[in-house]
């Protein structure tokens, strides 16, 4: 099961206000958007719902638009089939809600293996980190990774980790965890929040100071996150998110793209993100 289909992630999405629905064995989230509409996201399914089923169940919800995020492993044949069935109800939509590509690591080998598939400046940065004395430390309270994931997106901080803190405290503690990197004077200089799910643990929310950056504490902090998720017995490490050219919405993403990509690993792309609109004169005006 994929994280956003998980009973877990159905219990964050309605902490914070959506509701949730049973589609044909996948899970549909919707909310009454004021002067919008009735909105709905269909977020990685086991498979993709029966069509008839589906819109029996848009309609009842009174839902004006869906957004349609496939797995990774959906057979292009199907895919290609919904959209033919829907095609006068759906369009490819050109600004995501979740990431469409992403890097995902293989952390199952030993760990000395693992670190040689980084690029030499990677290799090189985990050792300056050393050498400046960043280490990484585990924390158990959620306000330490927003206070510097504040300090270093700045104004964007708050809204990056809008309702992380209710994300938090239903993961908590099996399903996450908080490392932070410190200087030799304790001062925090760079954190990230990692999920654990099934086999994989998920690089989900990370930040750090200038200083931190300076000091290449983000790049010892990820090599550490990876070696936690080993010792968890995780397989998989997915860095949630890179740039991907056919969406423009993600072209400010392109410098921390580059940081992950010196880890090594393969990049997976999922199918393209379909936006359902319940009168077809909403697809044409674009709405």
């Amino acid at each position: 099961m994929e994280l956003q289909q998980s009973p877990l992630y159905q219990a964050y999405i309605k902490a914070l206000h959506w509701n949730v629905v049973d589609v044909d064995g996948s899970v549909i989230f919707y909310r009454n958007i004021p002067l919008i509409g009735t909105l709905a996201k269909l977020q990685r399914p086991e498979h993709l719902p029966y069509v008839p089923k589906l819109i029996m169940k848009l309609k009842e919800l009174h839902v004006t638009q869906l957004s349609v995020e496939p797995k990774e492993d959906v057979v292009q044949e199907d895919f290609d089939r919904y959209l033919i069935a829907l095609s006068k109800f759906f369009r490819i939509i050109t600004s995501p809600f979740i990431p469409t590509k992403t890097i995902v690591i293989d952390i199952s080998g030993s760990t000395k293996e693992l670190f040689s598939k980084f690029t030499s400046a990677k290799r090189r940065a985990v050792r300056k980190a050393e050498k400046n004395n960043i280490t990484i430390v585990e924390s158990h309270e959620i306000n330490d990774l927003i206070a510097i994931k504040s300090k270093g997106a700045g104004m964007f901080g708050a809204i990056t980790t809008h309702g992380i803190d209710r994300l938090w405290k239903l993961f908590y503690p099996k399903h996450t965890t908080i490392l932070l990197a410190k200087t030799n004077t304790k001062k925090v200089v760079a954190g990230v929040l990692l999920l654990f799910w099934n086999n994989t643990t998920f690089y989900w929310i990370a930040g750090a100071t200038h200083e931190g950056k300076k000091l290449f504490a983000p790049t010892l902090l990820a090599w550490e996150a990876m070696r936690l998720a080993k010792e968890k017995g995780k397989k998989f490490f997915d860095f949630e998110g890179i740039y991907a050219p056919r969406y423009k919405s993600t072209k400010t993403w392109k410098g921390f793209t580059k940081f992950k990509e010196g880890f090594g690993g393969k990049v997976v792309e999922y199918p393209p993100t379909l936006v359902y609109y319940s009168n077809p004169l909403l697809k044409l005006l674009n709405i």
